[in-house]
C-alpha cells in the first residue's frame, strides 16, 4: 500500500493542484516547454572540454567570474538557452557549460569532473572564483563538489529544481544499482549513500548556496528541492507555477539568477545577496522586484517568482 501511494503520488499533485484554477497555465507552460526542450535538444552535443583559452574570453564581459552550468540528467547545455541569454545581457560573458553523459558515471565520478572543469576555468583565466548553476541532477552534482568534494573559490552554488531530499521513485532502481546507466539515478534515492553524505557532510562554507523549487513540479517535489540543512544557511527561493522544465524557460527564474550573481558580484543596480529576515532587519531593505518566496533553510523568509 506504501508503494502504491508514493506511485500514485505526482497523480495526487495534478489533481489537487486542478482545484486552483490559477495552476492550469503552469500545467500548459510544461507542456510546451517539453516540447520546446526537445527540440533544442540536438544543438546542444558537443564541447566537452573548455576547448582553447581564446574560446574562453569573452572581450565584451563586464563580470570577471565565469559561471559554470550544469544540466540536468539526459539533457545537455542547450538547456540553459533561456537563463544564458539572460546572464550575458547582465554582463556575465564567460558563460560555460559543463556537458557530460548521465549513464556513463554515477554523482561523485560526474562532481569530481565538474570539479575539475570549474578548476579549469579558474586558472586558465586567473580568476579567484566561479558560480556554478546547476538544474534537477546537475545541482546535485554541484553541491557535491563544494560541499563533499572541497572545491574551493566558488562564489555562489545556485540549484534549480534539484532533488536536494531525494527522489522517491529512485527507490524501485535500488535492484539495478550495479548496472551502469542506472548509477546517477540510484544515488538518488533518499536514503542512498549520496543523499546520505550530503545530508551528514553539511558544515558552514564559503559558498552561499541558492535553491529555486516550484510547486508544480511532478519530478522533484518542493518539499525536496530545498536545501534544509540549517549549517549550509541556504536561501530557498519559491518560482511559483513552474514546472521541472518550464522553471528553465521562466523569466522571473532568469531574472531571479542574475540578481543573485548580480549581488555577489557588487554589480550596480543589484543590491546585496538575499538574507533571511533577522539578517536583513540588520542589513537594512534589499531591492528584490522579481522575488515572491524567499525562505531560508530552518525556516520561512519573504517571497520569489
Amino acid at each position: 500500500m506504501g508503494r502504491a501511494r508514493q506511485l500514485l503520488a505526482p497523480v495526487g499533485a495534478v489533481l489537487h493542484a486542478a482545484r486552483r484554477p490559477a495552476s492550469y497555465g503552469g500545467h500548459f507552460r510544461e507542456v510546451v516547454s517539453t516540447a520546446v526542450t526537445a527540440g533544442v535538444w540536438p544543438t546542444g552535443f558537443g564541447g566537452q572540454g573548455l576547448g582553447r583559452l581564446h574560446d574562453l574570453e569573452a572581450p565584451d564581459t563586464v563580470v570577471e567570474a565565469p559561471v559554470l552550468l550544469v544540466h540536468g540528467y539526459g539533457a545537455n547545455k542547450s538547456n540553459w538557452m533561456f537563463v544564458r541569454r539572460h546572464l550575458h545581457q547582465a554582463g556575465f560573458g564567460r558563460l560555460h557549460a559543463f556537458n557530460y553523459n548521465a549513464l556513463a558515471a554515477d554523482i561523485p565520478r560526474l562532481a569530481e569532473r565538474c570539479a575539475e572543469q570549474a578548476d579549469e576555468l579558474r586558472t586558465r583565466l586567473g580568476v579567484d572564483r566561479v558560480h556554478l548553476v546547476g538544474h534537477s541532477l546537475g545541482g546535485i552534482i554541484a553541491r557535491y563538489a563544494v560541499q563533499v568534494l572541497g572545491l574551493r573559490g566558488v562564489g555562489v552554488c545556485i540549484t534549480i529544481a534539484s532533488p536536494h531530499g531525494g527522489v522517491r521513485l529512485a527507490r524501485y532502481s535500488a535492484p539495478f544499482a550495479s548496472m551502469a546507466p542506472l548509477h546517477s539515478a540510484s544515488s538518488l534515492r533518499p536514503d542512498s549513500t549520496v543523499m546520505t553524505l550530503l545530508r551528514s557532510s553539511a558544515r558552514p562554507l564559503p559558498t552561499r548556496f541558492v535553491a529555486y523549487y516550484s510547486n508544480l513540479d511532478l519530478l522533484v517535489a518542493a518539499r525536496r528541492a530545498r536545501i534544509v540543512e540549517p549549517e549550509l544557511d541556504a536561501t530557498n527561493i519559491l518560482v511559483k507555477d513552474h514546472g521541472h522544465l518550464s522553471i528553465l524557460w521562466s523569466r522571473q527564474l532568469a531574472s531571479s539568477v542574475v540578481d543573485q550573481l548580480g549581488a555577489a558580484e557588487g554589480l550596480a543596480g543589484y543590491g546585496r545577496p538575499t538574507h533571511s529576515l533577522e539578517a536583513r532587519r540588520a542589513l537594512g531593505p534589499v531591492d528584490a522586484p522579481h522575488l515572491r518566496l524567499v525562505e531560508r533553510a530552518g525556516g520561512a523568509d519573504e517571497a520569489a517568482g
